[in-house]
C-alpha cells in the first residue's frame, strides 16, 4: 500500500475508503489507521498480529479491525483477493465493533462484498450517496448479523526470517506430503540441524509443530467451505487416519474435529 493511498485512506473528507487488491504477497509492514478497517480474504488465510493477539483469519470469514489499532498482516497464501473497506469513527458505535474480531461472512455479508468489488477511493454522502449507504448498512448490520468467533480456536508463531516463509509456502503447496525435516532442508540447500535451529531461534517452536500447525491451518480453512466430510479434509492435508487426524487437532485446537464443524454450522445458521 503506497503512502498517497494511506493518507487518503484517513482524508477526513470521506466516511468511507475502499480499497481492494489482488496479491501474490502480503505486505508485511505494520499499520495505523483513523478509520476501521473491515478486512475480507477471499481464498487463503490471512495472519493478523495486534500488540497482544495473533489473529487466524481464513476465507469466508472476516475481521473488524477498529481505528487507531496497530497491526500487521502476514500470509503464506497466494492469489488472494483481498477486500478493504474504511470506515469512519462514529458516535454510538456497537460495543461489538469496539475491539479486534472476527466473523463468519454469511451469504448477505459475501454478496455485498462482492458486489463492491469494482469500488475503489473514497466515498461519502456527496460523492455517491447509493454506495455511501450501503456502507452504513452493511456496519450496521454486522453486529446484528455476524456474532463474532468468540475463541477461534487457531493461533500459531508466524516465521520472521524470509527463508521460513519460503518454506511455509512450499508446506502449504504441498500440505498433503509427509516431509521429514531432513528432506525440507535439503530441498532448500540447509542441513537438519541448520533448520531445526532456525526454527527454534525464529519461532519457539520445532518443525514437527510448526507443519502441525500448518496443516491443522488448513484443516480449519477446509471445514469454513463445509464442502468436504472429516475424513476427506483429514486425507487432503496429509493424514491418512482419522483417529489421528482428530487426536491432533483436539490437542492444537482443544475442540473436536466434529464439535468444531457443528459450531460452525451454528454460525452459519
Amino acid at each position: 500500500m503506497e503512502q498517497e493511498q494511506l493518507g487518503a485512506i484517513d482524508d477526513n473528507e470521506y466516511d468511507f475508503y475502499v480499497c481492494h487488491t489482488h496479491v501474490d504477497r502480503i505486505d508485511s509492514r505494520e499499520y495505523i489507521h483513523q478509520k476501521a478497517r473491515l478486512l475480507y480474504a477471499d481464498g487463503g488465510i490471512i495472519h493478523v498480529f495486534t500488540a497482544t493477539k495473533h489473529w487466524y483469519l481464513p476465507g469466508r470469514f472476516y475481521m473488524w479491525i477498529p481505528a487507531n489499532t496497530a497491526y500487521h498482516l502476514e500470509s503464506s497464501s497466494s492469489h488472494i483477493h483481498l477486500y478493504s473497506f474504511y470506515f469512519k469513527e462514529q458516535e454510538g458505535v456497537h460495543p461489538v465493533l469496539l475491539d479486534p474480531n472476527i466473523f463468519l461472512s454469511n451469504d448477505l455479508m459475501r454478496e455485498m462484498f462482492l458486489f463492491a468489488r469494482d469500488w475503489k477511493g473514497g466515498i461519502s454522502r456527496k460523492t455517491s450517496y447509493s454506495r455511501y449507504c450501503l456502507l452504513r448498512a452493511m456496519m450496521a448490520i454486522i453486529p446484528e448479523m455476524s456474532p463474532p468467533i468468540d475463541a477461534f480456536p487457531m493461533q500459531h508463531p508466524y516465521p520472521k526470517s524470509e527463508k521460513l516463509r519460503r518454506i511455509a509456502r512450499y508446506l502449504n503447496m504441498y500440505i498433503d506430503q509427509a516431509f521429514t525435516i531432513e528432506q525440507v532442508a535439503a530441498q532448500f540447500g540447509m542441513s537438519s540441524r541448520s533448520l531445526s535451529r532456525l526454527f527454534k531461534e525464529d519461532m519457539g517452536i520445532s518443525y514437527i509443530r510448526f507443519l502441525r500447525a500448518i496443516r491443522i491451518a488448513k484443516a480449519l480453512e477446509l471445514m469454513a467451505e463445509n464442502t468436504y466430510s472429516i475424513l476427506e479434509i483429514a486425507m487432503r492435508i496429509g493424514y491418512s487416519e482419522l483417529s489421528s487426524f482428530s487426536n491432533i487437532f483436539t490437542r492444537v485446537t482443544g475442540i473436536r474435529p466434529s464439535v468444531y464443524m457443528s459450531k460452525i454450522n451454528e454460525y452459519k445458521n
